[in-house]
């Protein structure tokens, strides 16, 4: 069964150049943070965001997710894919 497969929900590609505002806390630190990405596709329950730059986000962490003009939601890191050295697709899932 493919990845396509599994999915419960229908993907739509976001928005031209639709901004995705991730806050976190960094356990290591004791800080918040935010980082910024670029949106890839959207569902029902969540999102694929792609970011530059180092993460440091692991897999479950809980975050809030600002997608466009949306509200803030509570989501969870349910995937993270390295591309290239400093390009990273991460999977979002939100929480209800």
């Amino acid at each position: 069964m493919s990845e396509f497969d599994k999915r419960k929900y229908i993907r739509y590609p976001a928005e031209a150049n639709e901004l995705v505002t991730i806050y976190y806390s960094d356990d290591s630190t004791q800080k918040t943070g935010q980082r910024v990405g670029l949106g890839q596709n959207e569902s029902f329950k969540g999102c694929c965001v792609v970011f530059v730059g180092k993460l440091n986000f692991k897999m479950g962490q809980e975050v809030l997710c600002k997608i466009g003009l949306l509200p803030k939601v509570k989501a969870k890191v349910a995937w993270i894919k390295k591309l290239e050295d400093e390009i990273t697709k991460v999977g979002f899932s939100m929480m209800e």
